[in-house]
């Protein structure tokens, strides 16, 4: 009976009731996380311009604040680093969402390398991010260490 099984042609994936719930479930949430960052992404850019306006404005006539229109433009460096993310994290939600209604797989792998694309690029972020604590967290101590030299 064991050949009779391994003999048979592959069917492909198929999901289950159980599974495909979740994934629509899956799917409603992961729009709503996109559009939240959509709104995310605009108040972002409301900050960058008038951090870049008003740090412009205020360094011409107080000296104390020179950095409002650099601030501003690592806002807008953010902002249009969180596009990405949400472009394919729209991918996914609309995808899954078809692909379930319709029980087609091709639209299932689509939206599944839409969600692929965004734990990529959230991976390398977050190596990233950990890189610049680690460094930064060397520097301090190094910083730390040669403070206390010199105070001695």
């Amino acid at each position: 009976m064991s050949e009779e099984i391994l003999n048979q042609p592959p069917v492909g994936l198929q999901v289950s009731e159980s599974a495909r719930l979740d994934l629509l479930s899956a799917a409603k949430w992961a729009k709503f996380l996109c559009i939240v960052g959509c709104i995310g992404v605009g108040f972002l850019l409301l900050v960058a311009v008038l951090l870049m306006f008003l740090g412009s404005f205020a360094a011409k006539y107080m000296g104390d604040m020179p950095f409002g229109a650099a601030i501003g433009f690592v806002y807008l460096i953010l902002a249009a680093l969180y596009i990405y993310p949400l472009i394919k994290g729209f991918q996914f939600a609309n995808g899954a969402k078809a692909a379930c209604l319709t029980n087609d797989s091709a639209e299932l792998a689509r939206s599944f390398s839409g969600l692929r694309s965004v734990m990529v690029f959230m991976g390398v972020l977050t190596i990233i991010v950990l890189v610049i604590y680690a460094f930064m967290l060397i520097l301090g101590i190094g910083f730390g260490a040669a403070a206390a030299v010199a105070a001695q």
